[in-house]
């Protein structure tokens, strides 16, 4: 009894939080009485990063509505969802912004071949903290660069994370090809860690490009290829591909999905939210 009240709560808190989410995006824009020197580029819905900062003195919110994965295992699969997660974004300079992301709140499910449920964890997630710094191209020019330190702050509930700092460098590109169509990628470059046990080095790259195919509907395809570690190290790749919507110059929704079909076998289809003002 107990527990389905706190499912029933738990839903009732996420239909509230996104709604609440969803009329901020609408809403907030509008707050801030001036046009915005160029267009507005988001690190969401793909995996690779933009190349473009926040104008300076401008706020971004970029947001999961609902993000779900499956991850095969040898004796099972674990389920895992998340919503309200979010990047916020403030503009520095003009070509410098300083980035803060959390999960409020993950769900994790293991369950056996059978399908029946061996463990189930709730809680909060980790904490990220960015500065994108734009080399070239942020408001002229086919081409931009930029480069985004970061570190993560372990500040997951128990069991859904590793309790454990880790840092990088990302480099980010973009290059608009002609016709419509925009090709992107990022350099990861990660201090990472399995567990609570010593930090390894973990590159990977993504490779992704995108077309508008109206003024407000525009699609991308992409790929991920890392080098990750659990016991031993392997190839983490995956095939990804989403829309965009804008309904407002300030205002973008996306729906995608992430297929991890080479070493942790996952599926993860997600939607989202991006607004700012």
């Amino acid at each position: 009894m107990l527990r389905l009240m706190f499912l029933a709560q738990s839903n009732f808190f996420m239909r509230t939080n996104l709604t609440l989410l969803i009329c901020l995006a609408i809403a907030a824009p509008a707050l801030h009485g001036v046009e915005a020197p160029r267009p507005m580029s988001t690190d969401r819905p793909d995996q690779t990063e933009s190349a473009y900062t926040v104008p300076k003195g401008w706020f971004q919110m970029e947001a999961n509505l609902l993000s779900f994965t499956r991850t095969l295992g040898q004796n099972g699969h674990t389920e895992e969802a998340s919503w309200g997660d979010f990047l916020f974004k403030y503009g520095l300079t003009q070509k410098m912004d300083l980035e803060l992301g959390w999960q409020p709140h993950l769900t994790s499910r293991e369950k056996d071949a059978a399908g029946l449920l061996t463990q189930e964890r709730q809680g909060r997630g980790d904490m990220l903290l960015r500065l994108k710094i734009n080399h070239l191209g942020n408001d002229t020019g086919a081409y931009a660069l930029a480069t985004m330190p970061w570190v993560k702050i372990p500040t997951a509930s128990s069991g859904l994370g590793n309790d454990t700092w880790e840092y990088g460098l990302t480099v980010n590109q973009s290059l608009d090809i002609g016709g419509g169509w925009e090709l992107g990628s990022s350099l990861f470059l990660a201090m990472a860690a399995v567990g609570n046990q010593q930090h390894y080095f973990e590159p990977a790259f993504t490779l992704a490009l995108g077309r508008d195919l109206t003024e407000r509907l525009g699609f991308y395809i992409e790929t991920y290829q890392g080098w990750h570690k659990d016991d031993s190290r392997y190839w983490q790749c995956s095939l990804d591909g989403g829309f965009t919507f804008m309904l407002t110059e300030n205002v973008q929704f996306d729906i995608g999905v992430n297929w991890y079909f080479n070493g942790q076998k996952a599926l993860n289809p997600f939607s989202g939210i991006s607004f700012r003002f």
